[in-house]
C-alpha cells in the first residue's frame, strides 16, 4: 500500500472514531437528561406528598384508631437521632391535630444521616403510640437516608400549591439537588405513598 493510501485509510479512521465519538457522547448526554428528568418527577412527586396532596385519595384513607400520643424509646440508652425524634414527636402529639393525624399511621420509617450512616433512628407509629428504636429496623416500610437538614426543612414546603413556591426557594433547590445528585435516597415510598404523606403532614407546621 502507498504511503498516500495508507494516509487516506488514517484520515478515514479518524474520522470514524470521531463520528462514534461524537454518538457516544450524545447518548450520553440524552440519557443524563432522561435520569434528570425522572429525578425531578420524582421530586415533584415526594414534594406534593409532603404537602398532603396524596390525603385528597379519601376512599384509601384507613379508619383512624384513637392512640394514647405515648412516645417510647425501645433501647435502654436511645441515641441521639432517637431522642431528637422522640422530643420533636412529643412535642408535635400536643396538638391535637397533629394527634390526629398521627392516629391515621400504621406504618415505620427509618432514617438515616446520609453523611454519617451510624446516626440513624427508626420511628414506628401505632397510631398516635409511637416507639422509636436505634438504627435502622431492617422491616421499616420506607427507609430515608439524606442530610438530617436537609429532611427537616421539608417541614417547611407548606401544602398544595405551596409545594411547587417552595421548590424555587433556596431549601427546595437544596433538595432537589440533593435528589439529583444520589444524597437523598427514599426506599419504600411506592408502597406506602398515603401513609407518607401523613408522615410528612404530622411533621409540617400548622397553619
Amino acid at each position: 500500500m502507498s504511503a498516500e493510501r495508507k494516509e487516506q485509510v488514517e484520515l478515514s479512521r479518524r474520522e470514524i472514531e470521531k463520528v462514534l465519538a461524537g454518538e457516544t457522547r450524545r447518548r450520553r448526554n440524552r440519557e443524563r437528561r432522561r435520569r434528570r428528568a425522572r429525578m425531578r418527577r420524582r421530586a415533584i412527586y415526594l414534594l406534593a406528598l409532603a404537602g398532603g396532596g396524596a390525603l385528597a385519595v379519601r376512599s384509601y384513607l384507613e379508619k383512624p384508631v384513637q392512640g394514647g400520643g405515648t412516645v417510647v424509646m425501645a433501647d435502654e440508652e436511645p441515641g441521639p437521632l432517637s431522642v431528637m425524634l422522640g422530643e420533636l414527636a412529643k412535642g408535635l402529639l400536643q396538638d391535637p391535630q397533629k394527634k390526629a393525624i398521627a392516629d391515621k399511621m400504621r406504618f415505620s420509617v427509618a432514617i438515616q444521616d446520609f453523611n454519617n450512616p451510624d446516626m440513624a433512628s427508626t420511628i414506628k407509629f401505632q397510631g398516635s403510640d409511637i416507639t422509636l428504636y436505634n438504627g435502622v429496623e431492617p422491616d421499616a416500610d420506607v427507609h430515608i437516608c439524606a442530610e438530617l437538614s436537609l429532611l427537616l426543612s421539608l417541614s417547611g414546603a407548606g401544602k398544595g400549591l405551596q409545594v411547587f413556591k417552595w421548590l424555587q426557594s433556596e431549601d427546595g433547590k437544596k433538595v432537589l439537588d440533593a435528589l439529583k445528585g444520589g444524597r437523598f435516597i427514599i426506599n419504600g415510598l411506592s408502597r406506602r405513598p398515603l401513609q407518607m404523606a401523613h408522615f410528612m403532614k404530622f411533621l409540617t407546621p400548622a397553619g
